[in-house]
């Protein structure tokens, strides 16, 4: 379900789904979330780039298979920092994760809350 702009404003927490059970992830502090927003982009940057592994098909595999789920639930984890990682990695599986973590992006992403509060403020002043 999708998030009303209000909810969006006032940051309440999102659910994810992990295992077959909800959990809450709350917004980080601003100095916690710069931090974050920075270690997804030296995390990115290290990655391999796509001319690097076109041509080298154990490189290839290498990346789809254990590179690129071990960095998304890395940072997932990082945001959700309390939540149990080794239980929820016991029990659920790799498209819960990748849900989970598209939602915190797109909760963390912070031209989507200058966006929301673009929206609201209009309807705070009348």
């Amino acid at each position: 379900m999708d998030r009303t702009e209000e909810q969006k404003l006032t940051q309440d927490p999102i659910m994810v789904v992990l295992g077959g059970k909800e959990y809450p992830i709350s917004p980080l502090s601003i100095s916690e979330s710069r931090a974050w927003r920075v270690k997804v982009m030296n995390l990115l940057k290290s990655m391999p780039k796509q001319e690097d592994v076109e041509n080298n098909f154990l490189g290839n595999m290498t990346s789809l298979f254990i590179t690129i789920p071990d960095v998304a639930a890395d940072l997932f984890f990082s945001y959700a920092k309390n939540l149990n990682r080794d239980e929820i990695e016991s029990v659920s599986n790799d498209i819960e994760l990748a849900v989970a973590l598209e939602k915190v992006i797109d909760y963390a992403r912070p031209l989507g809350l200058v966006q929301s509060l673009t929206k609201a403020i209009p309807r705070m002043i009348q």
